[in-house]
């Protein structure tokens, strides 16, 4: 049994920065990760083979007003950028008329890109940590209380490993904690059905992505930015890595997950490829590279129901299971549980600065 303070459970954003704040405050932590490598929803397709640099395919952007994303992307040293939008932006109303263009609103908020993808301020965070006190390839089997310690066992290559604890962070979106760490178990019954009815954020979407050698949209006077209300993709953007290497465009695959699995990826691959063509021109069919995303098949971020039903925010009323989640010594901290900006990168970090502020002092 390996004893330690605070376990938290969950290698993405929210578990990374939740450990840094525990190591700033000098409390003892153990971080349990299920997947081979730390991110969760943040990961990203390398513009080379072995390179770091990655196009985003899951969060991408961050806004000037987010000021915690800014504050600790200026402690990590991970440099950002504006998103491009100079130019205009296409929409392609219907499959016999030609994509027709609008002129950007100059008065559009500014949105805000991780230099070389979000991947970077991951690998920062991790690299911020000591070592021995992150684990990856630890999926949890079994979340139990005996006494006032928590119980924590998980199997690591076939290996049972078993952790104390006095309290939990869960940086777990709330669906995912009910299919995975037994919350059935400590839990009252209204809280897991409230786990339950929350959607786990962009859980059912899928992402395609091409890669250029040159921006040649840029050339056109193009933003990169289209709308279409024809598909596959419904909504397309710039998804350069940095303001000057890594071109790419995305988009968001409007297709549902059901129809998304009855398509082979070389299928839904040329069927976005050829609609890039139409709406951007021929240019756009000479993609060096490509990729699908499809959250809705990764068991770590999306549940059955997350792939079924239509996307909605976050909504999740923390004040309504506070004094329960106390009396646990429970933390959530998921994006999904902020009380502002839930869903976003800068939600992710907020929630954990809440549950932080209620720590008492390291002896």
């Amino acid at each position: 049994m390996i004893e330690t303070d605070t376990i938290v459970i969950g290698g993405g954003l929210s578990g990374l920065f939740a450990a840094l704040r525990l190591q700033d405050l000098k409390i003892p932590y153990l971080l349990l990760e299920a997947k081979p490598e730390f991110g969760g929803r943040i990961t990203g397709y390398p513009v080379a083979p072995g390179s770091d640099v990655c196009i985003d395919l899951g969060p991408t952007w961050f806004w000037p007003h987010q000021t915690l994303m800014k504050q600790l992307l200026a402690r990590l040293q991970v440099e950002w950028f504006e998103q491009y939008s100079t130019g205009d932006t296409l929409v392609q109303r219907r499959p016999d008329e030609a994509s027709f263009r609008i002129q950007n609103d100059a008065g559009t908020m500014t949105s805000c890109r991780v230099t070389g993808g979000v991947k970077q301020l991951v690998s920062a965070l991790a690299g911020q940590l000591e070592q021995t006190k992150i684990k990856t390839e630890h999926p949890v089997t079994v979340v139990r209380k005996s006494g006032k310690k928590w119980q924590v066992t998980t199997v690591c290559r076939g290996l049972e490993q078993n952790f104390s604890a006095n309290r939990m962070i869960l940086a777990v979106p709330p669906r995912l904690i009910v299919k995975y760490l037994t919350p059935e178990a400590y839990m009252s019954e209204g809280l897991v059905k409230a786990l339950q009815a929350e959607q786990t954020w962009m859980a059912g979407q899928a992402k395609f992505i091409a890669v250029y050698k040159e921006p040649f949209w840029r050339k056109k006077g193009l933003a990169g930015q289209a709308f279409s209300h024809v598909g596959p993709l419904v909504e397309i953007h710039d998804a350069s890595c940095s303001a000057g290497s890594g071109f790419a465009l995305f988009g968001f695959i409007g297709v549902s997950s059901a129809s998304r699995a009855q398509l082979s990826r070389q299928q839904l691959t040329a069927q976005c490829l050829e609609q890039l063509g139409t709406i951007f021109g021929l240019d756009a069919l000479n993609a060096a590279a490509t990729h699908v995303e499809d959250w809705a098949q990764d068991i770590w971020v999306a549940t059955e129901l997350d792939a079924l039903e239509p996307p909605r925010h976050c909504s999740f009323d923390m004040e309504q299971h506070e004094k329960e989640l106390e009396e646990l010594k429970v933390h959530l901290v998921a994006s999904e549980f902020a009380q502002f900006e839930a869903g976003y990168l800068e939600g992710a970090l907020m929630a954990v600065e809440t549950a932080i502020q209620t720590l008492p002092p390291w002896p």
